[in-house]
């Protein structure tokens, strides 16, 4: 995980490796409140030829001081830069600003060096008032619309260097909404060390500048990628009772490594697997599924009904798909597989279990919008598990431990371009007894619905979907603050029988 999880935003849910760090330097924090009115900004390099000007004054109908850039001509242009500390890694630069006139040609830029990364302007193009950056090519391309003395609060977020060889980017934000996301850099810079504004290079212009920052971007950067970690991660779900992951099976690289380190885990037999198949599988199906097949008679791979592997399909499944895992199956000698298909509606999994002739039905997760708590999202969840049994029979029920997707808007990810929406899509954080309590349900629904529950299984979502809201996963917070995986605990603690005896349904 790297510049996932907001260590301010987010503390709550950060996993518990020891390795974690959290750079978050201030280089920048200036508010001038403090300055004396009238003076150049403190600690600016400022240059204000004959016809211009740059002093911390008072703004009417505004609390504390800023700083005013005034130019009366094109070629007095008033500017203010300052340098920090070179930085290799993302940073976040915010300040407020307004324009007595707007599109007058204010400006900002952030540099490393000579090489301009970052280069904002406001301009009239033909009466229109804009805010404007500098792509690549030289060109400007539209923020958005301003308006004349108005306020606005900036925000760019840039990395000049981000993990896994990604392309460097900038995202601009006005008023807290993003409005470019992943721009490339101005021109191409290794480090970033100085931030710069002026009055307008054209025009006269007057400038008002306040609440300065940059700052190491809020970042969380550790190395899961260990067999120590992974170690300790089957300790904690076998001491909790859970019988199996499912993981989701990721046939490359990197995303296969988790997986790969289970295997290689003198632990594996504590905790059995299973594979949740999405597009990542089934997209080279042909290769992939006699990897899978030959998995199928490990003693560690999960099974249920008398030994039939289980198998979950998330991306939808074909009657090819599942008549080929079923043959295969057949022709090696194994136990005809227990395929359990994921749809969104009962309806949609009944129709495509019919279609594909899978035998049970079940759902990948269940959230709630705008911070609805955790207990709507558990009795939504629960009738859920009714619509499918009515609909389709065979149900696995899933226990959604939370949906909170606002870490992907904040930091959004190449493979969900549509993530403006995630800014609502969030649960209230579950208490460890929300959870256990809702996990109970699901062990009671099975106990009380044998002709539906076959499998006798639950499924949770999830072990370390830390950035979706759905973990069990022990974090940072719980071991370092209470010192024990509280979530673990509370699910450690739920009967799997009718009777309330220690007798496993396997989760």
């Amino acid at each position: 995980m790297n510049r996932t999880l907001s260590p301010d935003k987010y503390h709550f849910r950060l996993p518990f490796y020891t390795d974690i760090t959290v750079p978050r330097p201030m280089l920048i924090d200036q508010n001038f409140d403090s300055e004396t009115t009238g003076a150049a900004p403190a600690g600016w390099d400022v240059t204000t030829p004959a016809g211009s000007n740059a002093s911390v004054v008072e703004v009417s109908g505004r609390a504390g001081k800023s700083v005013r850039l005034q130019s009366s001509s094109g070629s007095a242009a008033a500017t203010m830069a300052r340098a920090f500390p070179a930085q290799e890694r993302a940073v976040t630069v915010q300040w407020q600003w307004k324009e007595t006139t707007a599109g007058q040609g204010a400006l900002a830029r952030l540099s490393g060096g000579a090489s301009v990364a970052v280069d904002l302007a406001t301009r009239d193009d033909t009466g229109a008032k804009e805010l404007v950056y500098r792509a690549s090519n030289g060109s400007w391309n539209v923020v958005q619309d301003i308006a004349s003395d108005t306020w606005y609060s900036i925000k760019i977020v840039i990395d000049p260097a981000p993990p896994e060889a990604a392309a460097p980017y900038v995202d601009i934000f006005v008023d807290g909404i993003r409005k470019v996301r992943n721009a490339a850099l101005r021109e191409s810079t290794a480090v970033l060390d100085s931030l710069a504004f002026g009055t307008s290079e054209g025009s006269p212009c007057e400038l008002y500048i306040d609440d300065i920052s940059v700052r190491v971007t809020e970042s969380v950067n550790s190395d899961a990628t260990l067999q120590d970690v992974m170690d300790q991660e089957i300790q904690y779900a076998k001491n909790a009772g859970i019988d199996y992951w499912a993981f989701v099976y990721y046939p490359q690289q990197p995303l296969a490594r988790a997986r790969e380190l289970y295997f290689s885990s003198e632990r594996k037999g504590d905790v059995s697997w299973c594979a949740i198949l999405d597009g990542n599988f089934t997209g080279s199906y042909a290769t992939n599924l006699p990897h899978l097949v030959a998995q199928f008679s490990e003693p560690n791979y999960q099974r249920v009904l008398g030994g039939r592997p289980l198998v979950y399909f998330f991306t939808p499944a074909t009657a090819d798909q599942v008549a080929k895992m079923r043959a295969a199956c057949s022709q090696a000698g194994l136990p005809d597989p227990y395929i359990v298909v994921m749809a969104w509606t009962a309806q949609g999994a009944a129709d495509l279990k019919a279609a594909v002739g899978a035998d049970a039905v079940s759902r990948y997760a269940t959230g709630e919008q705008n911070g609805q708590p955790y207990s709507r999202l558990a009795d939504a969840e629960s009738s859920l598990w009714d619509q499918y049994a009515a609909a389709a029979g065979d149900v696995v029920p899933t226990v959604s431990t939370g949906w909170d997707k606002r870490p992907r808007y904040d930091y959004p990810l190449s493979w969900e371009p549509n993530y403006t929406g995630f800014k609502n899509e969030w649960t209230q954080q579950a208490t460890p007894q929300e959870i256990a309590k809702h996990l109970h349900g699901a062990v009671s629904w099975n106990n009380t619905h044998p002709d539906n529950a076959s499998a006798n299984t639950v499924l949770v979502y999830a072990w370390n979907e830390f950035d979706e809201g759905g973990w069990i996963c022990p974090t940072l917070f719980e071991i370092r603050d209470a010192g024990r995986p509280l979530r673990l605990d509370a699910i450690s603690d739920v009967p799997r029988t009718s009777s309330g005896t220690p007798g496993r349904r396997s989760l």
